[in-house]
């Protein structure tokens, strides 16, 4: 019997590329995923919870959780309406996870993750690293992209312009500072993927170490 692998923030950049992507490793038997509205996506393995309060009650055994939930201050419309879709849902995740049997988190932090930062988007990053480490997962595997990569739903005016000024530099970025040239998502997707087939403890992936495993 295969695995049942769970995706949150299946919509975003990461997450579209992690639910394709999980749908053709064979270690998986089914594919869950939480959304605010329904997709329809047709696969057989494919099975789709719309709304995160029905959780609990609607969720089998899984054994490993993907969570790609990410917004902006400017998107969500506050801290704290940012705070709920980086910070608590992820946590509410982790928690219903645990109690469904789930021993492996995989998490799309940020570059700069800290309690100590000057930065409010990543001292909530590192709130939620924090945070998770508590649940006491098997195995916690905590991604730290730079600037993202791909086609996203919504259009971002701000990340859209440090990818198109930043493009002629990636070359060079790549070989003298991997961790902060830009990557894309479905190499994010394939490395936290990669990196859930075995081990232990807290383990971080950063830019540099996530385009290597692509590679």
């Amino acid at each position: 019997m295969g695995k049942t692998a769970l995706v949150v923030g299946a919509t975003g950049l990461i997450g579209r590329e992690l639910v394709e992507q999980l749908l053709e490793q064979e270690r998986y038997d089914a594919v869950w995923i939480v959304v605010r509205r329904s997709k329809r996506w047709s696969h057989p393995e494919l099975h789709e919870i719309v709304g995160f309060e029905k959780m609990d009650e609607t969720l089998p055994h899984i054994d490993d959780v993907y969570c790609a939930l990410g917004t902006t201050i400017a998107v969500a419309g506050s801290q704290q309406a940012f705070k709920h879709v980086d910070l608590e849902l992820p946590l509410e995740v982790a928690r219903v996870a645990k109690q469904h049997g789930a021993t492996r988190y995989a998490v799309v932090s940020a570059q700069g993750a800290s309690l100590r930062s000057p930065f409010f988007y990543n001292r909530v990053k590192g709130e939620l690293e924090n945070g998770l480490k508590v649940f006491g997962f098997e195995h916690l595997i905590i991604a730290r992209p730079s600037l993202l990569l791909g086609d996203r739903e919504s259009f971002r005016l701000g990340e859209k312009a440090a990818e198109v000024v930043s493009r002629p530099f990636q070359p060079l970025l790549l070989e003298k500072v991997p961790n902060a040239a830009p990557i894309q998502a479905l190499h994010v997707a394939r490395a936290l993927i990669m990196a859930a087939e075995e081990g232990q403890g807290t383990e971080v992936l950063t830019s540099g170490m996530m385009q290597g495993m692509s590679q």
